[in-house]
Parts: structure tokens; sequence; C-alpha cells
């Protein structure tokens, strides 16, 4: 099983709340509206994390496992 890193970005989160209808475990809104991040080891399917993730229009959360950062996708550079 692999341990998920959350990080949310507060700062441009606009409220829509659509993290915490997926992993409502992990992401909750404040009295502000913005995005308060919970356990995320709560979330015991990485999968919801992901989508929890995929669901935000602003993207402020960002996964990562030991294999490095899972979304948003990191962008290559041709080498």
């Amino acid at each position: 099983m692999s341990t998920y890193a959350v990080i949310v970005t507060r700062e441009k989160c606009q409220g829509y709340g659509k993290c915490a209808q997926w992993a409502p475990e992990t992401f909750s809104l404040d009295d502000a509206g913005k995005v308060v991040l919970g356990d995320a080891a709560a979330t015991k399917d990485g999968n919801m994390l992901i989508r929890a993730a995929k669901s935000c229009p602003y993207r402020v959360v960002t996964i990562s496992d030991d294999g490095g950062q899972i979304f948003p996708p990191v962008k290559k550079t041709p080498d």
C-alpha cells in the first residue's frame, strides 16, 4: 500500500468543495469556504484521492507517493 502526500494551495481555492465530495475523510471546507486538509491516510483508496484532486477546477490539490508527484502530472521537458 502506498503512502500518499497531499498538499493544498488554499489561496487558490474557490470553495467548490468537489474534493470534499470525493474524499470527505481528507478534505473539508472551513467557514471561509476554503479547503482544509485532514488526514490523507484516512482515505484508504488512493484512486479516490486522485479523483478528488482531479475534480478541483483550480487544481489546488497535489498528490504524491513514494514514486513522486502523481497529480497534477509533471510535464517532462525534452532532453
